[in-house]
């Protein structure tokens, strides 16, 4: 490399008192991520050459002083240059070479931190063009994503109503610059503007400020280059806002501890849901006895999509694109508000059918035809307070259904129906009706279709005595 490599600091100097330096052993810590910034040249450079780097600010326990820009010369850094922010121009190079470079925070006392991470950029003009040279070619337009953050956990800070959080630095083919952090407010997930971010080489830590003391939420972060193209998001985690100090100790009868993390998620099979999926996962418990709800978060390319609350642990989702890889999250939530830390994360495959289906709509009024016949069966899964039922369907006839409505009633008033699928289900006392949508409205001689729905019981859950499909009575 020439001799007479040349850098230009970009932030004034901002020097400390020497006497804040006496006795200081303690060393700043790395530099926040090292990233090739497209910046002007330095007032007085010139025309020249070379890169501009810059840099996330190091912290120190009295206050960093400078900063070494090195570079590397023969497998071994060298400094080039002390600058007093974190910013730096390095003139002096050769256009189109790649130079390695790397910077470490110094404190008044002399003490040297760890080194930022290595970036290697390559030498191109730093402002202007000379006259006789042609222009460079245009850069290439950055359409790569960061990869999505991983490893997020949280971790403790004493500072009231706040959280901490901390992950693993995302990666990029230019560079990350920034990270956004979602909370969820009980509705909807959205973007803090409370969050300070402090990047470093080895993690990426966050303190969350404004949050309700005492109070559980849950987080997601994504990652976001230059370009301004955004990661997948998170993993999601639970914290609570901090309290500081903490109370002696609860209230009496307040109820701070949050349910058992549910587990064991996975896909009921057997049921023609298109464009849909069936999750099952185990039941928690809670310290209050009363059964937990639980809320549903599936992820989608740059956040999270809730699913709805379900007092039971399984819920159906639909609308989905058939033959596509989901992934679900659940979170169990107690009567106090107390939120689980999530499940781990599950991904299933949608049924085929569903968005790629025509849009679903209810056929006009039907009616039975002649050569009509039906069998209908009915399959309940019960747990305590709660079932799950498979309608089956057969058309026992010569003729083709178009467009069918199936009518029955529960034998008792507390048998209630929460939701169903593949259909539109209604219930009026304890007369429950099904309509086909426009996707399924057609039923052939000998075909069958899979329906099913969720319900709440007290005391018995005896099965309906009859079913009638189009006002025939069904076998």
């Amino acid at each position: 490399m020439s001799a007479g490599l040349m850098s230009a600091g970009l932030v004034g100097a901002a020097g400390l008192p020497a006497s804040a330096a006496a006795g200081d052993t303690t060393p700043p810590s790395a530099p926040g991520a090292l990233w090739h910034c497209p910046l002007p040249a330095a007032p007085g450079s010139g025309l020249g050459i070379g890169v501009s780097l810059c840099w996330g600010a190091a912290t120190d326990d009295v206050g960093v002083t400078t900063y070494d820009v090195q570079v590397k010369q023969d497998g071994v850094f060298t400094a080039i240059r002390t600058t007093t922010g974190p910013g730096s121009i390095v003139s002096g190079l050769t256009l189109g070479q790649s130079y390695t470079f790397r910077i470490v925070a110094k404190d008044a006392a002399g003490n040297a931190g760890p080194p930022s991470n290595e970036l290697t950029a390559t030498a191109g003009y730093l402002s202007g063009m000379p006259p006789s040279s042609p222009p460079p070619s245009p850069s290439p337009i950055d359409r790569t994503p960061p990869t999505r953050p991983e490893g997020l956990v949280t971790q403790s800070v004493y500072v009231n109503g706040a959280v901490g959080l901390v992950w693993t630095p995302s990666t990029d083919d230019v560079g990350v610059s920034a990270y956004d952090v979602y909370v969820w407010t009980g509705g909807a997930f959205l973007r803090t503007q409370q969050a300070t971010v402090d990047m470093r080489a080895d993690r990426v830590i966050a303190v969350v400020a404004g949050l309700t003391t005492g109070r559980d939420y849950l987080f997601y972060v994504v990652a976001k280059d230059r370009a301004g193209n955004l990661s997948a998001p998170s993993d999601l985690v639970r914290a609570r806002a901090m309290s500081e100090p903490p109370a002696a100790s609860p209230s009496p009868g307040t109820d701070t501890t949050p349910p058992g993390t549910p587990t064991g998620m996975t896909t009921v099979t057997g049921m023609d849901i298109p464009g849909g999926i069936f999750l099952a996962w185990n039941t928690v418990s809670d310290d209050s006895g009363i059964p937990p709800r639980y809320d549903l978060f599936r992820r989608t390319d740059h956040g999270y999509s809730y699913e709805g609350e379900n007092g039971t642990p399984r819920d159906i989702v639909t609308g989905l694109e058939g033959g596509k890889p989901y992934t679900f999250q659940v979170v169990a939530r107690d009567t106090a508000g107390n939120l689980s830390n999530p499940s781990a994360p599950y991904t299933a495959i949608a049924q085929p059918g569903g968005t790629s289906s025509p849009s679903p709509s209810v056929s006009p009024s039907q009616s039975a035809s002649p050569g009509s016949g039906c069998r209908v069966t009915y399959a309940a899964t019960t747990w305590d307070g709660g079932f799950t039922t498979t309608v089956t369907i057969t058309n026992t006839g010569t003729a083709i259904v178009d467009g069918w409505k199936l009518a029955f009633s529960f034998p008792l008033a507390s048998q209630r129906l929460t939701n169903g699928w593949s259909a539109v289900w209604t219930q009026t006392g304890t007369a429950v009706t099904a309509e086909n949508y426009a996707w399924n409205k057609t039923l052939k001689p000998g075909q069958s279709l899979y329906l099913g729905f969720n319900g709440t019981y007290t005391g018995e859950n005896p099965k309906p005595a009859a079913f009638a499909l189009n006002g025939t009575t069904c076998s």
